[in-house]
């Protein structure tokens, strides 16, 4: 029997995370049409109750997009804290979750996720002019991928990119050494097999290791980088700027029903082993008579199914003082793929997640069927209590990028007017995003953002 407190438990998360996933859709909307208000008014009734850290998260991003660095960094420090906090299971819900629902659990979220809050506080110091807070953010994600690479239980051991990025900002805070240790994991990491998922290796990437080679006084470096990549040596005459546009959305979960029949025969004393069974009849057809007892329903997460989105964006640099002016455009490099991300984290967990939902479904069946033999009646309310109990958790961080596009500008001395075309892969510019005026020193190099919805 399953305890009334756990019950409760139960009943609440599963309101918590239908809740969840029919906001998510109203904080997008909000969010492409710059309502950042009308977004925080939906984030603030995601319930906390087993949603919490999601909150933080889709609360963090919206105060960043609305220019609140301050604020988004507050909140993603207690997403940092929440992360921690929730390695110690609570004991009653877990229980729940395995007798009744996954989405009764308190939200973990997957490393990719985890790995964005360092980035987004980076970003923010940045846009806030703190090198030095940036820098412990550096330090602290760096960390935390080490953690990731030597724990080795997931596919998400490292982050080229994200090694990169930490490699600049530490060279904009004169820390070459810790810097030269970023780029050299970023190049290793980039000349491995390549994923899907991580993106390609900007070209200049290797220009900047180079340079930051010759200053360590290592020359056999210095000479490895350059022979990965064409470097023109301009950086002492212009200002550099490294361009990163976060564009479209990332991939999310729908909810979708399995049917699996529980034959006479059967014999389901050993749960775990019937589960794997079970697992087996999905998809199969028989040909033969048997007489089904049960049709178990089980619901699961699926990713929804869409075609590729954005394929890359031109920036534009146009000189908006003194004599020369004009434009200058690059095209960007995709750096992060984070729906390849979202679906390779979805594929790892899939099989465990199916297990532990016909685990579940086989325990409401034998309570059912208990139920049962002391009164119809009864049995018929437990049954309809696994039926409407049974729902598959489709939470994720659903305010991340689809992709992250990166583009560097090497510029002469000036004031600049900063813009970018988010193109799809039929060639149509599907968005147009602003960076504002930036000036430009030479020598100086700076990191600028934008969101494209």
């Amino acid at each position: 029997m399953i305890p009334r407190r756990v019950l409760i438990a139960a009943l609440l998360g599963v309101t918590g995370c239908a809740g969840y996933t029919s906001y998510s859709p109203l904080i997008d909307e909000a969010l492409v049409h710059e309502d950042y208000a009308g977004a925080l008014e939906v984030v603030e009734k995601i319930s906390r109750s087993n949603s919490e850290l999601l909150y933080c998260y889709e609360k963090a991003l919206v105060l960043r997009a609305q220019g609140e660095y301050a604020a988004s960094n507050e909140t993603l420090e207690r997403a940092e804290i929440l992360l921690v906090e929730l390695y110690t299971r609570s004991v009653t819900r877990e229980l729940a979750s395995l007798a009744v629902s996954e989405t009764v659990s308190q939200y973990r979220g997957d490393a990719f996720e985890a790995i964005r809050v360092n980035y987004y506080k980076i970003l923010n110091y940045l846009a806030l002019d703190d090198v030095d807070g940036a820098l412990v953010e550096c330090r602290r994600l760096n960390r935390k991928l080490q953690m990731l690479h030597d724990g080795g239980e997931t596919y998400f051991v490292d982050d080229p990119f994200l090694q990169y990025l930490t490699a600049l900002v530490y060279e904009m805070g004169g820390e070459s050494e810790s810097a030269g240790v970023s780029f050299r994991t970023a190049a290793a990491r980039y000349g491995e097999s390549g994923d899907g998922w991580a993106g390609g290796a900007p070209p200049w990437m290797y220009c900047d290791a180079s340079a930051n080679a010759r200053r360590r006084g290592d020359a056999a470096a210095a000479a490895a980088y350059d022979s990965l990549a064409t470097c023109d040596g301009s950086g002492d005459a212009t200002g550099r700027v490294t361009v990163v546009i976060e564009a479209g959305r990332v991939v999310r979960k729908l909810e979708s029903n399995l049917v699996l029949p529980i034959f006479e025969k059967d014999d389901w004393s050993d749960r775990d082993r019937f589960a794997h069974e079970l697992a087996g009849r999905r998809g199969v057809v028989y040909d033969h008579p048997a007489k089904v007892k049960y049709w178990l329903r089980v619901s699961l997460p699926v990713l929804e199914p869409r075609p590729p989105g954005v394929a890359y964006a031109v920036v534009k640099a146009t000189r908006t003082e003194g004599e020369h002016r004009g434009t200058v455009d690059t095209r960007t490099v995709r750096v992060e793929d984070l729906d390849a991300q979202a679906a390779q984290a979805f594929r790892e967990k899939e099989s465990t997640v199916l297990l532990r939902a016909i685990i579940r479904g086989i325990g409401k069946f034998v309570a059912s069927e208990a139920a049962r033999d002391k009164d119809d009646t009864l049995g018929a309310l437990v049954n309809l209590l696994g039926v409407v109990t049974e729902t598959a958790d489709t939470r994720s961080w659903t305010t991340l990028p689809e992709v992250i596009l990166v583009a560097r500008l090497d510029l002469p001395e000036g004031r600049y007017r900063l813009e970018a075309d988010v193109v799809d892969g039929h060639g149509r510019t599907v968005n147009r995003v602003g960076f504002g005026e930036v000036d430009v020193r030479a020598g100086s190099s700076r990191i600028q953002t934008a969101r494209a919805y």
